[in-house]
């Protein structure tokens, strides 16, 4: 996409010893947009700046060893020899030339291309990884876009989108931190910016007034021919809008909301700065107890980081909902199950942009969307706010593997609703998600798909702070499908088949903790899943190669958003009658409920992992068996299935009973004794040896 820039001068700092002027240049091929104020807290907004400036030029994929003047002296010792074939490399050059000039077009000129293309992107990246090392200033031509700065009737926000495309930016300054009269024209435009600009602001002080000025005079004046106006035409690759459409749609996604003290951002930080892990894993572990503080844990060390801080409710909110609601979590604990859940990220290190603000910091809120999904990290500054959006992993950037089409929504968004929510957001600047449904007339359920496609085309960001949606239009035009991208192909096949009446369903059980199994075919391929109550996909299971690669880690597959489809219009079955309560079971210092036969040496390795963890052999076993039932369920004999785990141990397993075996009372959710159950009658095998097998398969996932 091809975007103009047009400015009339160069954003600066100027001004003398009492006072400043922060001056940004705005792109004048946009609709009038200005600002003029003078800040109260001129350090936080420096600070604050300069994070976002560690944001535009962040680039942390992986580099190879820098060889250069081993390549120098190995080019100067080959250019003697390239001399002497240079004049017969032509000649042949020359000939060849010939003779494919006489020869028609070749059919796959149209591949070769694209693999040409290819060749000179690969070239642009490299050059430009030169300049980021030896010419800073002309590297910054090289950035994709110029920030975007946004006007607003009661904040001024910047955003920014990294080089990697993997982090964003976003810094939010309320009007009421500027102090006297404003002038403002509300609006979306560029900036001009540079390195230079970013050395400015590192002069801003305390004690020096500090005015903000989005310049409009070059709207007021004809500028083309004057000495300062300059215009540039910006090639943007695909990959880059997409992935700023895909962080604006994540921010609508539902999440669970962790708020960590400053001190325990600071530890995490501070460990990574002196320690450089040799292996992985390289993740940062999130657990979470409703009720209880979160504990971070870094991996591979395994450090512990116990928050002091606001307990975690356990609750997940999109749209300012809490959960309960009917727009739910993807993966999320049914209602009434105190347990703890694990969530890891990866590409920590990017969180040193937030080093220079955590001084001015009060607090630090984190929205987790799952496991190897996006996070969101907010440094909450008194009047003013920094949001970093980080995807899954540093060299996975928004557009690929995660899947978020998929996570937002099966159905496909009303075209005349995302229409009636642009055009009210475009009138009113922000508002809740209730105040935009009163207001067109359609239900919250059909709107959040509308929103978050409108957040793909860079039409509307949601602001977490408080809670509302901001219009905010991030190009001149909106990003066009071909810009943004199709929609997921697992997403429009599942469609066809529910709407195709492919999906025939076997079994549809409601539990008695509120959740539903269900068991079926989507175009002849059994799948089954286990949802809750606002059918978000606790579990599920499916034979096809896509969810076999990637379970629900990006997403689900196309059969299961099949069943999804079918099922929401689907009544609820009856709920089951409610069983006489069992005689309470023999407690023990590890668990309590039916007793499972485990060998000895198994059992002992458990009892370990739970005494690390804190927590007790039911819970190890049912964590296990969530990361190991796809693979056990790919096997297509018992047989088959012991050879996956240690042989030592699974020779333990291959007998009707299990050897050595102690009795084990374990208290296991009612969808895993039925998943096992399932397992051991299709294997012809005993429940305690599958869940040995989950657990030799899992182990060090835990």
């Amino acid at each position: 996409m091809n975007v103009d820039l047009r400015y009339l001068g160069k954003s600066s700092v100027l001004g003398a010893a009492q006072s400043l002027l922060v001056r940004f240049s705005p792109n004048l091929a946009r609709p009038k947009t200005f600002f003029d104020a003078e800040l109260k807290d001129a350090i936080r907004f420096r600070e604050a700046m300069s994070a976002l400036h560690d944001v535009v030029v962040g680039d942390l994929k992986f580099r190879k060893k820098d060889k250069t003047a081993y390549q120098a002296w190995k080019k100067a010792e080959e250019e003697r020899e390239a001399e002497i074939k240079a004049q017969l490399f032509d000649q042949a050059k020359r000939a060849e030339l010939a003779r494919l000039a006489k020869e028609p077009i070749p059919p796959n000129l149209d591949s070769d291309f694209r693999k040409m293309h290819r060749l000179y992107w690969d070239a642009r990246v490299k050059w430009a990884n030169e300049l980021a090392r030896n010419d800073p200033e002309l590297f910054r031509h090289l950035v994709p876009c110029d920030p975007v700065v946004t006007v607003a009737p009661d904040v001024v926000f910047f955003e920014c989108f990294s080089k990697d495309e993997s982090s964003y930016g976003c810094l939010s300054v309320d009007r009421d931190s500027f102090v006297g009269s404003q002038e403002a024209g509300l609006g979306t435009t560029n900036v001009d910016y540079s390195i230079a600009l970013y050395e400015h602001f590192q002069t801003l002080r305390s004690y020096r007034k500090t005015r903000l000025s989005v310049d409009p005079a070059g709207f007021d004046v004809k500028v083309e021919g004057m000495a300062d106006y300059r215009e540039e035409k910006i090639d943007l690759p695909p990959s880059w809008l997409r992935g700023f459409g895909q962080i604006q749609a994540s921010t609508c996604l539902p999440s669970r909301r962790v708020d960590l003290p400053v001190e325990v951002v600071y530890a995490i930080l501070a460990h990574l700065k002196r320690h450089r892990e040799k292996s992985g894993p390289r993740s940062i572990r999130f657990v979470l107890t409703p009720g209880k503080a979160p504990k971070i844990i870094l991996d591979p060390w395994g450090i512990e980081i116990q928050s002091r801080g606001p307990v975690y409710d356990g609750g997940l909110e999109i749209g300012g909902h809490g959960a309960g609601g009917k727009l739910g979590p993807y993966r999320s604990a049914p209602v009434g199950r105190e347990i703890s859940e694990e969530v890891k990220i990866w590409g920590r290190r990017r969180l040193f942009a937030l080093a220079r603000v955590l001084p001015l910091t009060d607090r630090v809120e984190v929205r987790l969307l799952g496991s190897g999904l996006p996070s969101i990290w907010i440094a909450h500054m008194g009047d003013m706010r920094l949001v970093l959006a980080l995807s899954g992993w540093t060299t996975n950037d928004w557009t690929s593997g995660s899947g978020l089409d998929l996570l937002a929504g099966a159905w496909e968004p009303d075209a005349r609703t995302m229409v009636q929510a642009d055009r009210f957001l475009q009138n009113e600047q922000r508002a809740t998600l209730p105040a935009i449904a009163a207001a067109t007339g359609a239900s919250e359920e059909s709107l959040v798909p509308a929103l978050h496609q409108l957040a793909k085309r860079g039409q509307l960001i949601y602001d977490h702070a408080d809670r509302v949606y901001r219009y905010r239009q991030v190009m001149p035009a909106v990003l066009s499908e071909a810009l943004i991208g199709p929609e997921h192909p697992e997403l429009v096949e599942g469609r066809a088949m529910a709407r195709g009446n492919a999906v025939t369903i076997d079994r549809d059980e409601l539990l008695s903790d509120g959740r539903r199994a269900v068991v079926g075919k989507a175009k002849g391929t059994g799948c089954e899943a286990i949802f809750d109550e606002d059918l978000a996909i606790k579990k599920a299971k499916c034979s096809c190669s896509y969810f076999y690669k990637s379970g629900l880690r990006a997403g689900p597959c196309r059969h299961l958003l099949a069943l999804k489809m079918v099922l929401s219009s689907r009544a609820l079955p009856q709920a089951p009658k409610p069983e006489p309560a069992p005689e309470p079971a023999k407690a023990s210092k590890w668990s309590s409920g039916e007793s499972f036969p485990i060998p000895r040496q198994i059992l002992d390795d458990i009892r370990k992992t739970a005494n690390r963890k804190n927590t007790t052999v039911s819970r190890v076993l049912e964590q296990a068996w969530d990361v190991a039932m796809p693979r056990i369920q790919a096997e297509r004999s018992w047989t088959t299935a012991l050879a996956l785990a240690d042989v030592t141990l699974a020779r333990l397993l291959a007998t009707r009973t299990p050897a050595d075996a102690v009795e084990e009372r374990l208290a296991l959710p009612p969808d895993v004794l039925a998943e096992v159950k399932r397992v051991a009658d299709r294997f012809r095998a005993e429940r305690a040896s599958v869940l040995c097998l989950a657990w030799l398969l899992g182990r060090k996932s835990l």
